[in-house]
């Protein structure tokens, strides 16, 4: 996730409700749909509080309708407009800003590292595949990839083929709106986590 090649920032809308239906039925039994943004993102309050769902994949669309390249050393603005909150334009910068979460030592957002419940910042635990709503994240650590490289996204519901994922992609060239296999296209080392300030 080094050698990014990055693609020109696009004003368009794009991947906006891809595979988004409707709820799927994927065990059976009635699932979570798919939370759709509002027109725009209000700033929160403040920053690592409690925030609700809605207002989680609210902050997401930011990036989602108006795609911003992947990139580890670039920054950009979230729904406070502000040029001096930045957040940075990676995948655990994207799930950051999201969720809302920064520190005086994090300022442009957490990694995939420190996301992760035994990151450092507590701000997180562990759900079963089951308890999985809109505005968890799922997470592969660098230490459990083969590459050494981690991974966060935004899940955003059941969709026909799997779950709705918002992330910022180093494959896809950036922010991308999808249908993913559970865990993450099928790669076993993710795992769902659930941000400890989220309110239903």
């Amino acid at each position: 996730m080094t050698d990014q090649a990055l693609v020109p920032h696009s004003r368009r809308t794009f991947f906006r409700g891809l595979g988004v239906a409707g709820a799927a039925a994927v065990t059976g039994a009635a699932v979570p749909t798919v939370f759709t943004a509002s027109a725009s993102a209000a700033p929160v309050p403040g920053f690592n509080q409690e925030i609700s769902r809605d207002e989680v994949i609210e902050r997401a669309h930011v990036w989602v309708d108006d795609p911003r390249p992947y990139s580890m050393e670039s920054f950009d603005v979230g729904p406070e407009d502000d040029p001096d909150i930045l957040w940075r334009m990676d995948c655990s910068g994207f799930v950051s800003m999201a969720l809302a979460v920064r520190f005086d030592d994090n300022p442009t957002g957490l990694t995939t590292e420190t996301l992760h419940p035994d990151g450092g910042y507590g701000i997180s635990h562990s759900i079963s595949k089951d308890e999985l709503l809109p505005g968890d994240f799922i997470l592969q650590k660098n230490a459990d990839s083969s590459s050494g490289v981690g991974h966060v996204v935004l899940f955003n519901g059941w969709v026909d083929g799997g779950y709705n994922v918002l992330e910022q992609a180093y494959g896809a060239g950036g922010t991308t709106s999808r249908t993913a296999t559970y865990p993450y296209d099928d790669l076993p080392a993710y795992h769902p986590f659930r941000y400890d300030n989220i309110v239903d």
